[in-house]
């Protein structure tokens, strides 16, 4: 029972850790790919990856976008008025012989418009330098997020390729299982048949049997499972044909392999310089609200036309023109205490980040020492599952021998048969998670690039 459910929680956490997409993948093929090739494939169709090169792009974008913000801007208004009634206003009556008198008059034409061209330029301003410098930040964070994207990708496809792997050893020691198991089973029929065996033997061998057939076809289910999940995590359709060229044996672990955890860098690890980026980013925030208190300086030319009728046929006959040249100048003097407490807490948040890193250089310390931990005790267990199911299948074998030569009974040999699927399962148990935490371990120490 245990052969047939011991895979499921690597296969949760591989579905749970990295949840990858689709992109650019809509054409199914045939595809016989080694783990190179897969993570490969993964890095140019899976979506993640794919988003965050866009996010690269998009960053590059930005960064014209901020130049672009010193160029010229030019814009042009327009208006038109219908003075449906003239406002009145009263004025002394200066033709009267008593000024007091106030007589009702109407200013202005029924009709008005007009339209004005104007050249901005901006001749300095802190946020356009500042905001350009951060722009090219975000470029880099975005280039780093985009490794960080690519390395994930890398060990989920990894651990996937593997789980796989794994699935087609325990079904490959299964049917090995399960061809001795029938020779078993036919001998002793034919010793039944003959008298010399009893039917007790045969039913218990043939349950053996029928247990090791079913384990064989609920391994087989999870092979499909896992194969489906390797290619989901490596962005490639459901509908494609994915056949793998190495067998877990091509992975062995080396026994007098000895991972080398002390002259690692912490700067290896693609967070650390990520976390980096942000401090620059916060910087770069800081030194803008302080250059705030600087004042902004801009110029202007413009041009346009005037044009004043009673009626609306006449309005565009005659124009008259109008321009301006000019400087604008804004300056900042007191805004109340509310920038000093914004600076002062854009310093609080700098501060925060640069501890920050200083935690991060110790937890990743934390995160290869335990690593390690985990790769050398699952590579210890392997070595003694390794031997255990090695001793345990000539056990087996001298006990159908035995069986054969009747000075066994078939309650030996089922047993038998049972330590030594417990053996195999554990084998391919400890196989499993002394791959898997191994690239954790090359993850942590930052050589998965």
């Amino acid at each position: 029972m245990h052969r047939r459910i011991f895979l499921f929680p690597f296969l949760l956490l591989l579905s749970g850790t990295v949840v990858y997409g689709q992109a650019d993948t809509l054409t199914p093929g045939n595809y016989a790919f080694n783990l190179a090739n897969c993570i490969q494939y993964g890095l140019q169709h899976q979506n993640d990856v794919v988003n965050a090169r866009l996010d690269v792009r998009y960053s590059q974008e930005q960064i014209k976008e901020a130049t672009a913000r010193l160029f010229p801007h030019g814009e042009i208004n327009a208006n038109f008025v219908d003075n449906l009634k003239l406002a009145t206003q009263l004025i002394p009556d200066f033709t009267g012989p008593d000024p007091n008198v106030k007589i009702p008059v109407q200013f202005g034409t029924r009709f008005a418009s007009s339209a004005t061209g104007q050249i901005n330029q901006t001749i300095f301003n802190s946020d356009y330098f500042i905001g350009l410098k951060a722009s090219r930040v975000y470029k880099d964070l975005a280039q780093r997020n985009y490794k960080r994207t690519e390395i994930d990708t890398r060990v989920a496809i990894t651990k996937a390729y593997y789980s796989v792997l794994a699935n087609q050893e325990n079904i490959r020691l299964s049917r090995s299982n399960m061809e001795q198991l029938a020779k078993t089973l036919k001998d002793t029929k034919a010793r039944y048949d003959v008298g010399v065996a009893e039917r007790i033997d045969v039913d218990r061998i043939q349950v053996s049997y029928n247990n090791v057939v079913t384990d064989i076809e609920n391994n087989i289910r999870l092979l499909v499972y896992s194969t489906q999940l390797l290619k989901f995590q490596m962005g490639m359709p459901q509908e494609a044909r994915l056949e793998l060229t190495e067998t877990v044996q091509d992975f062995s672990v080396n026994s007098n392999y000895i991972e080398d955890t002390v002259n690692y860098r912490v700067e290896d690890r693609i967070e650390y310089g990520i976390q980096n980026t942000q401090i620059a980013l916060n910087e770069l925030n800081l030194r803008s609200k302080k250059m705030q208190y600087l004042p902004s300086l801009s110029g202007y030319i413009n041009y346009g036309w005037n044009y004043f009728a009673g009626s609306f046929g006449d309005l565009y006959k005659h124009g008259y023109g109008a321009s301006a040249l000019g400087l604008s100048l804004s300056w900042p003097i007191f805004t109340g205490t509310e920038r000093i407490h914004q600076i002062r807490e854009l310093q609080i948040t700098l501060d925060q980040s640069r501890n920050n890193l200083a935690y991060l250089s110790q937890q990743i310390k934390v995160e290869v020492a335990n690593a390690n931990t985990q790769y050398l005790n699952n590579k210890a267990l392997y070595n003694t599952q390794k031997e255990n199911m090695e001793l345990t299948q000539g056990i087996y074998e001298r006990i159908v021998l035995k069986f054969e030569q009747g000075v066994a009974t078939s309650l030996d040999v089922t047993s038998a048969e049972s330590e030594l699927k417990n053996a195999q399962v554990q084998y391919v148990t400890a196989l499993l998670n002394t791959l898997i935490s191994k690239t954790d371990l090359d993850k942590a120490m930052g050589k998965i690039r």
